[in-house]
This record gives structure tokens, sequence and C-alpha cells, in this order.
């Protein structure tokens, strides 16, 4: 196997923090990840399961030599890889993809959320996108209809599905040696220990990485994509202001940025979190005694 390829793989989650773990191993000097497709800045190359996602998602890679040329610049690195979160859903064609063309050696790095708060982030992250017109109620309801009937629509409208994990993970375990788990909740609230926990898995030096981004765990959404790029470059400006203006009024600034392009996520009804809890404990249960972790906070 060519040490210019992944010797490992993010593969899922969806909203799950997988974006933010691809930044933080990125810096390590050992590690080699991509952040462009096709010269946009993307951190998905989705090419183990084109054929699962073909009209269904615009940027991923559709052939072997492109998906190479992704990893021209890494030779010299120790550890390689990429996240792309669909992997985990698709987990059939991904699997037999990724043993094609990578071995059965590679390392898999899962983070797992709670399926019913990952469900609503699902949603929210859709309507953000303008793919979404129906409230979380009807398209929880109807999902597999519309998945089935509408070649186009983003696999992402798989609220419920995408967080039945026990055999998306179970089929990961049983194919791959090395499988390393991480519970979004632990990501969140010890983010060094868990990127230093993957430094070990990977087998790379631990080092002090910046983590004081924050982890994206969808609080409110962008009205727009150019506001959230002004609004995550500001430091590149920040200088100047600060010749030109005080601190408490930089502060309201930026506090009215915010808010002004900013839309609240939707919350979730009670009953609708009931229905959900009901419909993923037996998977969760299952999962639990899989991975032997206890996720009885996932119930309640």
């Amino acid at each position: 196997m060519s040490k210019c390829l992944p010797n490992f793989l993010i593969v899922g989650a969806a909203k799950s923090g997988t974006s933010s773990l691809h930044n933080f191993l990125r810096k390590h000097h050992d590690v080699f990840m991509p952040n462009y497709i096709h010269n946009i800045k993307v951190k998905e190359p989705r090419f183990f399961v084109k054929n699962s996602i073909e009209g269904r998602v615009n940027n991923y890679v559709d052939n072997f030599e492109d998906y190479k040329k992704l990893f021209s610049k890494s030779c010299g690195k120790s550890v390689v890889g990429e996240a792309s979160v669909f992997y985990l859903y698709f987990f059939e064609e991904a699997i037999r993809n990724i043993k094609k063309h990578l071995g059965n050696d590679i390392k898999i790095i899962i983070i797992l959320r709670n399926p019913v708060e990952r469900a609503l982030s699902a949603y929210n992250h859709v309507s953000k996108t303008k793919l979404e017109n129906l409230c979380f109620e009807e398209a929880i309801n109807i999902e597999d209809y519309r998945f089935k009937n509408n070649k186009n629509i983003t696999p992402m409208i798989n609220y419920k599905n995408m967080g039945l994990y026990y055999k998306m993970v179970k089929a990961y375990i049983e194919s791959f040696k090395d499988v390393k788990i991480i519970l979004f909740e632990d990501f969140i609230n010890n983010t060094n220990k868990s990127v230093n926990d993957c430094f070990d898995f990977l087998k790379i030096k631990n080092m002090k990485i910046l983590t004081e981004e924050k982890v994206n765990v969808g609080g409110r959404k962008w009205t727009n994509n150019f506001y959230k790029t002004i609004y995550n470059e500001k430091k590149h400006y920040l200088t100047f202001l600060k010749k030109v203006l005080p601190l408490n009024i930089r502060k309201k600034l930026n506090e009215w940025f915010y808010n002004e392009f900013t839309l609240e996520n939707k919350r979730m009804k009670t009953q609708t979190k009931e229905y959900l809890i009901n419909f993923f404990k037996e998977d969760i249960k299952s999962l639990s005694l899989l991975i032997n972790k206890d996720l009885n906070h996932w119930l309640k």
C-alpha cells in the first residue's frame, strides 16, 4: 500500500464533531489530511461511497486517480487520513471499497452522538441549506419515502436512520482490527484528551493542540455562508479595528453581527423527543453492549 494513501479514516457520524476532530488532527506535524476537493474547501472526499451518493451530493471524488492526487503532498508524513461521514451510513459500499483500495490494516475512527440530538442537529443543518421545507415532525415521519422516491435528495434527510448506529459500527468492528469509538459528549467535555487519545491510537506523539475553536454543536445557524465566512475570518481585520474602536464597541459590534445574521435553531417538542427515544432504544442498548460503554444517558 502506498505511503501516500490514507492509513486512517474518520467515517462518521454526521453532525457529531467530525469537522472539528479533522481540524484538530491535521494540526499535528506528523499528520496529513486534505482540506480541498476540486479546489473547494471541504474535508470530505466521499470516494468510497460514490455510488450511494451519486446525484445526491455535489462535491465528491468519483475515481481513484483523483483520490490519490488528494494525498500527493502527504509523502513524508507518518499518518495520512481523511474524514467522510457518509462512510458510516453507507457502510456496506464503504467497507468493500476501503478494503479494495486501502487494504485491511487501515485504522477507523468513529464519533457517535446521542441519536436524538443528532437527528435534530441534522435537520437544522439541512434547513439552513434550504433543502428542507418540512417541519421536523413531518420530516422524520416520511424520511424513508422521501429518500426512496427522490433520487436527488441529500442523504442527510435520513434523520432517524443515520442514528441507528449498531449495525454500522458492528460492521466496521468486524471488518477492521483497529476501530476507535469516541462519544460526542466526551469530545465536547474534554476535547484535548479526546484528541490526544486519537494521537495514541494513531501511534504518534501527543502534542498540545489549540482546541479553543468551538466544536460545532449547532446552537444557531447562519442565514448565509458569506456572513459565516466574514465572522470566522474576523481575526484578519480585528487588528485594524483595535486601532480605531474601543473594546466595548468591538464587543457590541461582534454581538450585533452574530445575532443579525444567524437564526435560532429549531427546538424539539417533548412528545417528539419521547418518540425518538423509544425509536432508538433497542439500537442504543445493542450498541452499548457492542462497544462496552454505558449509554443510558442517551435514553433520558
